[in-house]
């Protein structure tokens, strides 16, 4: 069964905001049954955006739609629904006190405009939002179906997971689809490919690579008429590639880095510290983002100018020698961070984030260092330099693979 996106927003458009809102549905699709065939974008235009929306609905039994559910003129989302199914918006007395309740509970008085989010038509009915003020739409007319949920993804994903899979689930039988992400580390992606030949160009399950930050994943695609059906057509081929990457693998669906790093520091018995320059924190960000990361994170030091590196434990002829961005120094960081704070493990990270160069080292460079009582390792990375917010996500990234690595070889 098919399904399209429709993002709309100017926003989208001039590049402002990201549409993360597509990605997370498309990922999700599959397990529904739905096979995604296309995503469009859509400024806030109102003859434009009924076009495209008339388009896909005319073709698809899935139409989901993200944004424009706001109060202001330019969230258009339910007029354009309106004009593709030729009806009429109205307000509906149980969604208006919906409204005024919820403006009531923050001790404030709804806004005029607000009443546009109690809109309905004869083909649709609200869809709760728990956590915002602009419920969706679940729009039915001739057997298709066009979903409309909210831009902010805090919003959507809540709606979508309560809300609108049961919804589908109840509408979509018959048809299975399992899926298996296998992602690796340290392969090309070229030479993924060749080693994952044996199951290339299989119809079902269908199996794909493609290239993310931290290495190179494999999803595997089943369809069948029940869910023991698509298992079993799932099962064998996710065993065969499991054993021809065998230790390059390191997470499985939607496991994060942070998550394995986290699992097996808990599993090993080992806390970490941790020491950032370029990076300004965001290692320690993620990996506080896990939960029960108190387990066997100690702590993080922000050492962004040399004398704080130096106060913090790296010796100072280190940086005279060979400057602050060096793989002595990023070693030496991940050493004190570790004894500083009294942790088993270290991790440091030093580099240039751009635009512009520092000594002498251009955008782009970054070192990290592994440290354990035994030694410390640093290596070198090039990340592409003409994006400052890529670099420290790319050095982040490598980093916690760094030290998946070193958990992963010591055992």
């Amino acid at each position: 069964m098919y399904a399209e996106i429709v993002a709309s927003g100017t926003e989208l458009l001039m590049g402002e905001t990201q549409d993360t809102d597509s990605s997370y549905l498309g990922a999700r699709l599959p397990a529904l049954g739905l096979e995604l065939r296309q995503i469009t974008l859509v400024g806030d235009d109102m003859e434009r955006y009924v076009e495209v929306l008339e388009r896909s609905w005319k073709r698809n039994p899935f139409t989901f739609t993200t944004g424009g559910l706001g109060p202001t003129v330019d969230d258009v989302t339910r007029e354009a629904i309106a004009q593709v199914f030729g009806e009429q918006v109205y307000v509906d007395g149980q969604q208006r006190q919906v409204l005024i309740d919820l403006f009531k509970s923050r001790s404030t008085e709804m806004p005029v405009r607000n009443i546009k989010q109690a809109w309905l038509i004869p083909s649709a009915r609200a869809i709760p939002n728990r956590m915002g003020t602009a419920p969706g739409w679940w729009a039915e007319k001739e057997g298709r179906v066009i979903v409309a949920m909210p831009g902010p993804p805090r919003e959507l994903y809540e709606m979508w997971e309560g809300q609108v899979v049961p919804q589908i689930k109840e509408r979509v039988k018959g048809s299975v689809v399992l899926t298996r992400t296998i992602k690796t580390i340290g392969l090309g992606e070229a030479l993924v490919d060749e080693m994952a030949t044996e199951v290339l160009g299989i119809q079902n399950p269908y199996v794909g690579t493609y290239a993310k930050p931290d290495g190179i994943y494999l999803r595997v695609i089943a369809r069948g008429s029940t869910e023991g059906e698509a298992q079993a057509l799932l099962a064998p081929v996710d065993e065969k590639l499991r054993r021809i990457f065998d230790k390059s693998v390191w997470g499985i669906d939607d496991e994060t880095v942070e998550e394995r790093v986290g699992t097996l520091l808990h599993q090993q018995g080992l806390t970490l510290a941790t020491m950032e320059s370029c990076t300004g924190g965001q290692l320690a960000d993620l990996i506080t983002n896990v939960a029960g990361s108190s387990r066997y994170y100690k702590g993080g030091i922000i050492s962004y100018t040399n004398e704080l590196k130096i106060a913090s434990g790296v010796p100072a002829h280190l940086i005279e020698t060979h400057g602050a961005v060096s793989e002595p120094v990023a070693a030496a960081m991940a050493q004190a961070a570790r004894m500083r704070l009294n942790a088993d493990l270290g991790v440091g990270i030093t580099g240039v984030a751009g635009p512009e160069a520092l000594e002498g080292k251009p955008p782009g460079t970054v070192f990290i260092g592994v440290a354990d009582a035994k030694a410390a390792k640093a290596s070198a990375y090039r990340f592409p330099a003409n994006n400052r917010g890529l670099v420290k996500r790319r050095a982040v990234t490598s980093a916690l693979l760094a030290l998946r690595g070193h958990l992963t070889s010591a055992v």
